[in-house]
């Protein structure tokens, strides 16, 4: 802030409290007149000149203002309710010393409350820094913990890739067409679970940092449930992944692309945690005003203490994947995150006998008919 500010903001303060003052004073002197007329002693009148000391010293900035308006207390009500009256000279012999106590007693209690103010003023902003510092050593062990999960998921689908390179470049003429096959799909694999992973590294960073934009609009959930299926297939070939859509064509109003990236990761999730010979259910019904859009598996399934725990972020569970690597944890953190960013929810329900259902919905919208 530069100097021609501070004595702006400096000169907007002194004026702004010498008017409160001035305020309160003004309405301690028109209460001591309605004492004076209920017959009131002059104790009572001094007493309220206190409370006003003590006023002035909780809404003002400085403690000057709390010497100020105690001296003034004493000329107020010297001058209007001592005789004789309006002129600031005493006849009773016992008024100096009534004023003396009177502005020592204002301006001790003004102090204190002055003090008492300053002590809750810093104690809020301790407060305050003890609350930032935990938010930054919480950020900071998230942080740790993501650098942690990505080193260590990393290794394992590099080290696969680079090994299976390896095997071309040295030995790749001497491998049958299936064997070959099988190590470019799993190079294949390997790769298309690390973009994945990016993709969630990034959404998680703009969701933090608040800079993720939905380009929102109406879209047709018959296009965008057949989209992600279609990429998670080639992923897993092997794997049948049935599509279940209700014959009603249901617009929702959604970001396309995100929403295709939340159905890829809930149907990733599936296949992970479900036997290769199991089928992966993605349905899709109209429910009032939302649509509703489910992946079920018939895997191990959720147990019921951790269903509450499974979209925090990192949250993996204590089930390993079958490929004995953990998954970094950001899915269905961050699938929740994208969902309520568009005003829907996220849910998980038990699909007898076996396995998991996680369900989201979408806002209805209105498909616009050109005439």
């Amino acid at each position: 802030m530069s100097k021609t500010s501070k004595a702006k903001s400096a000169f907007i303060s002194i004026i702004k409290d010498s008017g409160l003052s001035l305020f309160v004073l003004i309405c301690a002197t028109l209460v001591g007149y309605v004492f004076k007329a209920f017959s009131l002693t002059d104790t009572d009148i001094i007493m309220l000149y206190i409370i006003a000391v003590l006023v002035i010293s909780i809404i003002t900035t400085r403690i000057q203002y709390c010497l100020i308006s105690s001296l003034v207390c004493v000329l107020l009500f010297n001058y209007f309710f001592t005789y004789p009256k309006f002129s600031l000279t005493a006849n009773d012999a016992a008024y100096p010393v009534t004023f003396v106590t009177m502005f020592i007693t204002a301006f001790i209690a003004g102090s204190l409350a002055n003090k008492l103010k300053r002590n809750i003023r810093i104690a809020k902003q301790n407060a305050k820094e003890k609350e930032e510092a935990a938010l930054l050593a919480q950020n900071e062990q998230l942080r740790a913990n993501m650098l942690r999960s990505i080193s260590h998921d990393l290794r394992t689908p590099l080290t696969s890739i680079s090994g299976n390179a390896s095997t071309l470049i040295s030995a790749g003429n001497t491998l049958d067409d299936s064997a070959r096959q099988q190590i470019y799909t799993d190079i294949y694999s390997e790769s298309m679970w690390l973009i994945r992973m990016v993709e969630n590294l990034l959404y998680a960073t703009r969701i933090e940092d608040g800079k993720m934009q939905l380009n929102l609009s109406v879209e047709i959930l018959d296009d965008i449930v057949p989209e992600a299926v279609k990429h998670i297939q080639r992923t897993y070939q092997n794997r049948k992944i049935k599509i279940d859509m209700c014959d009603e064509i249901i617009p929702v109003i959604a970001d396309a692309n995100i929403i295709v990236s939340v159905i890829i990761n809930l149907i990733d999730n599936a296949v992970k945690y479900s036997e290769d010979d199991t089928e992966i259910i993605v349905s899709v019904k109209k429910n009032s005003d939302v649509a509703v859009i489910s992946v079920a598996d018939n895997g191990i399934g959720i147990p019921q203490s951790e269903k509450e725990n499974v979209f925090e972020m990192f949250y993996t569970g204590d089930n390993r994947l079958s490929d004995s690597r953990r998954s970094l944890g950001l899915g269905l953190s961050l699938c929740k995150s994208i969902v309520n960013a568009h005003s829907g929810t996220i849910t998980i329900s038990d699909n007898y006998p076996t396995g998991t259902i996680v369900s989201f919905t979408l806002p209805i919208g209105k498909v616009k008919i050109n005439e």
